[in-house]
C-alpha cells in the first residue's frame, strides 16, 4: 500500500488527490486546507515522498496500488478523484478502467496520450535520457535543467529556484524508475476511454491554467473529441492548484459531486 495523509470531515464526501512527478501528497496542502467539509486523501505516488521504497513497474501496477490504498481507507465507497500532471494521467487510467468507482474526476494539466507511435517512441527516448540523469547525476543539477523545459515557461526565476530547492529532497534513482514506468511514451491514447466514461455519466472536468498554452490546447482538443468540458484557472500556468488555489478549490466545490 502507498503512503498517504488524510484529513477533513470523516463523514464528508471522499476525495483523493494525486500529485505530479517529483512531488508528494504535501503539494496539495494549499487545497486541502480549504476543504474541511470533505474527507480527503493525499497519496504519495511510487518513488515519491514516503512511498520512496515502493517501486512502480508500469501503469497497471501503479493504478492497482492507488486503488488498494483507497480501498484500505474507504472500502467500496465512491470517491472523487483529482490529479495533477502525472497524477492526472494516472487518474485518466483509473476512470477508464474502473469508471464505477468515481463520483467525479478532475484532471489538472494531464496529457490524454500520444496518438502517434513515432511520437511515443521519441518521448520514451527523451524520458529515458532524463531517467538516466536522475539516477546518476547530482539532483540539483538535473532539476535546474528540468524546470527549464517549455512546459514550465510561466515560472519566474524565483519560482524555479524555489522548486529546485523543494524537489531536492527526492531520491534520484527512485523517481527515475517512476519516470520510466509511467512515461508518456508508454501511455495508451486514453481519449476514447475518457469519452466512454463521460458518456456513462461520470463527471469529468479538465482544469488548466489560462497561461498554460500547451495544455489549454490539449483541453480544447479533448473537448472536441469527447465533449469533456475544460475549466480555465485564471492567473495560473501549469501548476494552477498552487498558483491560484482559491479558484481551484472553488471549481472543485461548485461541482455537484463535492457540493
Amino acid at each position: 500500500m502507498l503512503s498517504y495523509q488524510q484529513g477533513g470531515d470523516r463523514h464528508g464526501k471522499k476525495v483523493v488527490f494525486l500529485h505530479g512527478f517529483l512531488g508528494s501528497g504535501e503539494d496539495w496542502r494549499t487545497v486541502t486546507d480549504k476543504m474541511h467539509h470533505c474527507h480527503w486523501l493525499c497519496i504519495d505516488l511510487p518513488g515519491h515522498g514516503s512511498s520512496v521504497s515502493y517501486q512502480a513497474v508500469d501503469f497497471a501496477t501503479t493504478v492497482a496500488a492507488i486503488r488498494q490504498t483507497c480501498y484500505q481507507v474507504w472500502g467500496h465507497q465512491k470517491a472523487c478523484l483529482v490529479g495533477y500532471s502525472l497524477g492526472a494521467r494516472l487518474a485518466m487510467h483509473l476512470v477508464c478502467t474502473h469508471p464505477s468507482l468515481w463520483r467525479a474526476v478532475f484532471l489538472e494539466a494531464g496529457h490524454p496520450g500520444l496518438a502517434d507511435s513515432h511520437q511515443r517512441r521519441k518521448r520514451l527516448a527523451q524520458d529515458s535520457q532524463w531517467a538516466a540523469r536522475f539516477a546518476h547525476q547530482t539532483l540539483s543539477e538535473v532539476l535546474n535543467d528540468w524546470y527549464q523545459q517549455t512546459v514550465f515557461q510561466s515560472l519566474t526565476s524565483d519560482q524555479r529556484t524555489a522548486l529546485v530547492l523543494e524537489r531536492g529532497n527526492n531520491h534520484g534513482p527512485a523517481v527515475a524508475k517512476m519516470l520510466l514506468a509511467t512515461s508518456l511514451g508508454r501511455q495508451a491514447n486514453l481519449r476514447a476511454g475518457l469519452g466512454e466514461a463521460f458518456r456513462q455519466g461520470v463527471t469529468i472536468d479538465y482544469l488548466c491554467g489560462e497561461h498554460d498554452n500547451k495544455f489549454t490546447s490539449l483541453a480544447h482538443s479533448l473537448w472536441q473529441h469527447t465533449g469533456i468540458p475544460a475549466t480555465p484557472i485564471e492567473g495560473a500556468g501549469h501548476n494552477s492548484h498552487v498558483e491560484n488555489p482559491d479558484r481551484f478549490v472553488q471549481v472543485l466545490t461548485q461541482s455537484h459531486a463535492l457540493a
